[in-house]
């Protein structure tokens, strides 16, 4: 549970920066003193670079022992939120303008401790969310552009930020993983639980400075009906992909503690990818930036919410006890 309690801080963080942001925006926007040029970026290279140091090679083992349904739960990840978010856009759900905002959150890979954390809770099998996590956030980097780019309602030019994503993901991440295996001192440091909050602690300045950026040119007014404009199509968005998520999981398992797994894979979507991935792929679109990444806030607040009550009736399920209990 201590993880769920940091996951619980995370948020109020989230919310703090969203106050800060309210109070005075020109203090975030960008070209200030809190967030001078390429400030954005050096924040990205440290979130993966730290990332890079926690990867555990370890729990991939888990997807090669069942390489068929391991590769189904992963292309599950991706294309069942994108054909809920086109069904919802063909019933007239989901409209053109939030059309990509979501399909952008759509793409993103699962969220690894809300997703284990969950499992584990549950009495699930936490080994194997945490192995299907691993790689969805590993591949994250390089299948989310393309995704983007080759979406037929999207720009084309964003093949090009693929370069920005291996100088700036793929590179620290791949460092951060090589500097734990060669030098003793970073391997010791690794053990310390101070060190796994860093990165939340940069995604937060992120939010605030893409807050700030967004708020100082929308204002209050807009941004405000930009905030209620939002969140019924990311209720809706949430509610599908767990419904979607709870009716194909389980489909290569008939074991309880694998179907909650695959579940919980499914039903999350990664702020903590999302954003940094935003930074790169949006950057220099000011408000637009703030528009892209606005229902990413409102999803990641409602599936914690929402995987937080399911705890008792799913672990009710996977023990085989009635859930009308």
């Amino acid at each position: 549970m201590r993880v769920l309690t940091s996951g619980t801080g995370f948020v109020c963080l989230l919310l703090g920066a969203l106050f800060l942001a309210l109070c005075n925006p020109g203090l975030g926007a960008k070209g200030s003193h809190l967030n001078p040029e390429y400030f954005s970026e050096i924040l990205v290279v440290f979130i993966f670079l730290i990332q890079g140091m926690r990867i555990k090679i370890t729990s991939l083992s888990v997807i090669l022992r069942k390489p068929v349904g391991s590769l189904a739960l992963q292309i599950g990840l991706v294309f069942l939120p994108i054909l809920g978010l086109k069904v919802a856009w063909f019933c007239g759900l989901v409209s053109e303008e939030l059309y990509g905002p979501l399909f952008f959150a759509a793409i993103l890979p699962t969220t690894i401790t809300s997703c284990v954390v969950y499992t584990g809770n549950v009495q699930g099998n936490g080994d194997y969310a945490l192995g299907h996590a691993t790689f969805s956030n590993l591949i994250a980097p390089f299948s989310v552009p393309i995704l983007w780019a080759s979406s037929d309602s999207l720009s084309l030019s964003s093949y090009l930020q693929i370069f920005n994503i291996i100088s700036l993901v793929i590179v620290p991440c791949f460092l951060g993983w090589l500097s734990v295996r060669i030098f003793p001192r970073v391997r010791s440091l690794m053990r310390a639980d101070w060190l796994g909050g860093l990165p939340m602690f940069a995604i937060v300045i992120l939010v605030y400075h893409s807050l700030c950026d967004g708020i100082s040119i929308l204002g209050y007014p807009l941004f405000g009906k930009e905030v209620w404009r939002v969140f019924p199509a990311s209720l809706l968005f949430v509610l599908l992909i767990h419904l979607s998520g709870w009716l194909v999981a389980g489909r290569w398992s008939k074991s309880r503690d694998i179907h909650v797994a695959q579940f919980f894979c499914l039903s999350q979507k990664s702020l903590a990818t999302g954003i940094p991935l935003a930074s790169i792929l949006f950057a220099g679109l000011g408000d637009n930036l703030l528009r892209m990444t606005m229902p990413l806030f409102c999803i990641h607040f409602l599936q914690l919410i929402l995987g937080a009550a399911l705890f008792q009736p799913v672990r009710k399920w996977v023990a085989g006890e009635d859930m009308s209990k």
